[in-house]
């Protein structure tokens, strides 16, 4: 197979994610073969920007939680405002016990994005006893200016493994771009963190992300992205912000066109491969 040069942008991923969306690119490899300079990646973008900004906020989520605290909740923030209550409310015929209120402040966050809205969180149980289960609701919540709307929904299993947390994550909704531009989408993925035995050291922590997305883009056409090699992060890489390893499948259903991202075996290169016609093309993460 010829194989050319690409740069890509990879975002962050710290719950689940897919980034792809191309910035420049080598118009020729050194054997002559021609890269594709105007190749339609909306489907991708799309995918990006809605799994980017959701798994941003659900990342704020997931710091709003203390395990060595009875509360199991901490209140510490440098862009938002977290208010803690307890509730005794159902929804979706799950019972919750607690109540978080995340308010953003309008500040960049540790990833580089301004925050604005509300994020709710209902939940009961804790990661420790490993029954954790949170509902997760996005009020007008903005990340980079666009807006998310929906719902998700956080079910913690049994691992069995000192060393592993396992959440099933699944929820729907809508981004609006800045323009005014919408997309929807639905999404059930499983999420699996090793390393959670050595809590005061973080190095050592991976993710492994599965499952799959659905939705519709910007230009009202059907896609979705499918999970078919476990997507792997972890903290030396970034802090969690490159994919080390694992494959997706993104189609657009609508063109009946599919494309490929293989982000390798593992280890911190910042490299994978774009596969499209049978042909790869070898890209590079924009640091």
């Amino acid at each position: 197979m010829k194989t050319t040069n690409i740069l890509l942008h990879i975002g962050s991923i710290a719950c689940i994610t897919m980034a792809i969306s191309f910035t420049s690119c080598k118009k020729k490899t050194s054997d002559g073969d021609v890269a594709p300079t105007s190749v339609d990646l909306s489907t991708e973008q799309d995918l990006s920007n809605a799994n980017n900004d959701v798994n941003s906020v659900l990342r704020d989520v997931e710091k709003t939680f203390d395990d060595s605290a009875n509360n199991n909740l901490r209140e510490e923030s440098t862009y938002a405002t977290i208010v803690r209550s307890d509730v005794d409310t159902s929804i979706n015929e799950t019972k919750y016990t607690k109540k978080t209120v995340v308010t953003y402040s309008g500040t960049t966050a540790d990833d580089g994005q301004t925050r604005n809205g509300t994020t709710i969180i209902y939940h009961n149980g804790s990661r420790v006893n490993e029954n954790l289960m949170c509902f997760v609701s996005f009020s007008g919540t903005k990340v980079g200016g666009r807006t998310i709307t929906g719902t998700k929904t956080i079910t913690q299993k049994p691992s069995n493994d000192a060393k592993k947390w396992i959440f099933d994550i699944s929820g729907s909704g809508t981004i609006t771009n800045i323009d005014g531009i919408s997309m929807n989408y639905s999404t059930f993925r499983t999420r699996t963190r090793s390393g959670i035995d050595t809590k005061l050291n973080i190095t050592d922590d991976t993710f492994a992300v599965t499952g799959s997305w659905e939705g519709t883009n910007a230009k009202g056409e059907n896609v979705s992205a499918t999970i078919v090699s476990p997507l792997l992060h972890t903290a030396l890489c970034k802090n969690f912000r490159e994919i080390t390893a694992g494959r997706i499948d993104f189609t657009n259903k609508s063109k009946n066109v599919t494309r490929t991202v293989d982000y390798g075996s593992g280890g911190c290169d910042g490299k994978g491969i774009f596969i499209q016609n049978g042909k790869e093309f070898t890209f590079s993460f924009k640091r």
